[in-house]
């Protein structure tokens, strides 16, 4: 690339001394030189295709952030089991992005079926969901809309329909989840959104067979524990159905967290308290003060896990300046909830799982012979377990066990002397980032 710019900055500066003497074959190299890269492949003949169809070139636009980040965008989306293509653009008469929708003729030439004018001068992210019957995909796209007030999520669900291209739903959005969460075999749509009141609501949305959605009730954040909400998850129970989870502010200062489980009961069509714990207990067991802590699938096993700070065990590492703490990731759709238990870094933004053999025996203090560790040693104090220390990613790990890289510096660890027994426990996977 450097390389590239060096030779496009010479010529240009052979262009601008030679002025319009410049031959005109020299002249067609500079504005070729000056057009944007074409692209390979179908994306080239579709780009084409739409730049026909407009009359014009298009600007592709980019999404910001998720899985899919090509303004190329291919799926079924008139369930004929035909890949489609979708492609996100601006044009000088449109700032806002667009959204073209192509597919191929009979001899197999792009052609543009129809186009859209979307929310704002970005795009946030786009995905695709399975909301309604007859296996096509629609397009979810995400979107930050400035105004005078600031700057608002919006959300946009569009459909391809009997050779049309529509929008489907407009709404805003602060946050928002797609999962099959009414067991009814297609996504839904779990919005969550602050009003004018400034009140946060969560919405599930299910598509009606005549089309549209279907908004089904969902409890939100009590008033008199809650200040606001956190964050939102999704995930399997383990009995069967689909779960949602909660994290909310609480507290004086609004800053500790704690969780709500959800799950929706087919009879009422809604989404209640779980049945495994009660509102109160999960409030007063999930109830931590770490802001970061919120409730995540930490073994990607589908199941969404709440942590649970234990009382009394946070430990300030002062030589480090790193707050510590034991935590116990829970998951209340079973009976028997603990999942993992561990050593919770704030600073460093990871999880260390630890040997459940362990709990309940363990003490953490600065390492007297290691810089920048932390040492887990018996309660008694008189027994080392396990050794953990901060690194360059260049250092030897010799003795070491490599657990992984957080903001570009090695974590490592190493067993102690008397280290008890640790089962199917591997140290070399014990560490997730948050």
């Amino acid at each position: 690339m450097r390389m590239f710019r060096s030779l496009w900055a010479a010529v240009l500066c052979c262009a601008l001394l030679a002025g319009c003497s410049l031959p005109l074959q020299n002249q067609n190299t500079v504005e070729e030189l000056l057009r944007a890269p074409r692209l390979s492949g179908d994306f080239g003949l579709i780009q084409s295709a739409l730049n026909q169809w407009l009359g014009q070139s298009a600007q592709l636009k980019y999404p910001l952030s998720g899985e899919l980040l090509s303004p190329f965008q291919m799926g079924d989306f008139d369930g004929d089991g035909v890949q489609d293509a979708a492609v996100l653009y601006t044009t000088a008469e449109t700032p806002n992005v667009c959204l073209a929708l192509l597919q191929k003729d009979a001899e197999g030439a792009w052609q543009v079926q129809g186009e859209v004018e979307g929310l704002a001068d970005t795009v946030d992210s786009i995905l695709f969901a399975s909301l309604q019957e007859g296996g096509a995909d629609q397009i979810v796209v995400a979107y930050t809309v400035s105004t005078a007030t600031g700057e608002n999520q919006f959300l946009a669900v569009y459909s391809y329909e009997q050779g049309q291209l529509l929008s489907i739903l407009e709404q805003a959005c602060d946050q928002y989840l797609i999962e099959d969460i009414t067991g009814n075999g297609y996504d839904d749509l779990v919005l969550m959104a602050t009003g004018e009141d400034g009140i946060v609501r969560i919405e599930l949305l299910t598509a009606n067979p005549e089309g549209g959605f279907h908004q089904l009730a969902v409890m939100g954040l009590s008033e008199e524990k809650f200040v606001g909400y956190a964050s939102l998850a999704s995930g399997e129970g383990a009995y069967g159905g689909r779960y949602l989870v909660l994290d909310g502010w609480t507290g004086v200062s609004g800053t500790s967290l704690a969780s709500v489980l959800l799950h929706f009961n087919e009879d009422t069509q809604q989404m209640e308290p779980a049945s495994q714990i009660t509102a109160d207990q999960l409030y007063n067991a999930t109830l931590r003060s770490i802001p970061t802590l919120t409730s995540r699938d930490i073994d990607q096993d589908g199941v969404v896990e709440i942590p649970v700070q234990i009382q009394d065990d946070g430990v300030l590492n002062l030589s480090q300046n790193r707050r510590m703490s034991f935590i116990r990731w829970m998951d209340y759709t079973r009976f028997r909830p603990e999942k993992s238990f561990g050593l919770v870094d704030e600073e460093m933004g990871c999880y260390l799982a630890l040997p459940q053999q362990w709990e309940g025996d363990l003490m953490l203090v600065d390492s007297e012979t290691e810089p920048d560790a932390v040492e887990l040693r018996s309660l008694d104090g008189e027994k080392l377990y396990l050794t953990i220390r901060i690194t360059g990613t260049s250092a030897a790990s010799g003795g070491w066990t490599r657990l992984g890289v957080v903001a570009s510096r090695q974590i490592q660890a190493r067993y102690g002397p008397d280290a008890p027994p640790a089962g199917n426990y591997r140290l070399s996977k014990s560490l997730y980032l948050l």
